[in-house]
């Protein structure tokens, strides 16, 4: 049976052996909790609340991570220059829009998927993420995420990417499911890049606590409530464990909604805030090569 089918048997007959099988490993890299929480500024709605977002979350305690296209960054340049001169980490996370707004549904909807595109138009869009980020801000980015990075888990998918990452000096990608995390742990090393998967739902493991799930898809199940509750429960899970929660969000989805901030709170009495490039200078000796 393959290691990523035995983890989904395990998650169906109990999510709870899940978060013990991440302890087990995590505790071998990490000397305490950490929380990063990343946002993936995909539309101009973001940007119209990026400031308000993340000055509230400055209150709290948290500097948030920015993941943002180059194209956007560009029409953001004032807002995003200011919250980097706050000190704000930002990730290369290409150069194209891949979001596009739906007239007929009224409501931003999902383009240029990565696993659709070619190589030679991947690399092309890395790079000029990369080069945007140069342009705008006059930082070089040392960390990626993938545009919609669930469709492009395959292998050979990210044995491409970090062939290209190696070329920029990347140190590390955030580009991969929770899955990954119980599997490997928090971070580890593959191919030179350093890959820190994101967080999964204290109640599902294997789904990504991102904030369209709770607080913006139309067809949503989930309630905000319920979100906090989710972190509630993760809190109480690292307050007893090493944890690496790693987690993002839309500006656009949580600026007005109380929930949101109350789950970041409930999460920093657990785990100290962190960006990735922190995170990394505290771990680095112990991260395992895969």
């Amino acid at each position: 049976m393959p290691p990523s089918t035995l983890y989904k048997v395990i998650n169906r007959i109990n999510p709870e052996w899940m978060w013990r099988i991440y302890a087990r490993k995590a505790k071998k890299i990490l000397p305490q909790s950490y929380l990063i929480l990343s946002f993936d500024c995909d539309t101009e709605e973001d940007v119209s609340v990026a400031c308000e977002v993340h000055s509230k979350l400055l209150d709290i305690g948290i500097t948030p991570v920015y993941a943002v296209p180059g194209e956007l960054l560009k029409k953001g340049e004032k807002v995003y220059r200011k919250i980097h001169e706050k000190g704000a980490e930002f990730i290369n996370h290409g150069g194209r829009e891949h979001t596009y707004f739906d007239k007929k549904h009224k409501r931003h909807a999902s383009c240029f998927f990565y696993d659709q595109q070619s190589q030679e138009e991947l690399r092309k869009d890395i790079l000029l993420g990369h080069q945007t980020l140069q342009d705008v801000l006059g930082i070089t980015a040392k960390g990626w995420r993938t545009p919609h990075f669930g469709t492009f888990q395959k292998r050979e998918d990210l044995k491409f990417l970090y062939s290209i990452l190696n070329e920029l000096s990347y140190r590390f990608s955030t580009s991969t499911s929770p899955l990954i995390a119980y599997q490997h742990g928090p971070l580890f090393k593959k191919d030179g890049i350093i890959e820190i998967p994101v967080t999964g739902i204290y109640s599902e493991p294997l789904n990504i606590m991102d904030t369209w799930a709770y607080f913006a898809a139309p067809d949503r199940t989930k309630l905000p409530s319920e979100y906090t509750k989710e972190a509630q429960e993760l809190a109480h899970f690292t307050s007893k464990y090493p944890t690496l929660i790693n987690i993002y969000g839309d500006p656009s989805h949580i600026h007005d909604k109380p929930e949101f901030f109350e789950a970041m709170a409930l999460l920093l009495k657990t785990a100290q805030n962190v960006n990735y490039t922190q995170l990394l200078e505290k771990t680095y000796e112990h991260i395992r090569t895969f």
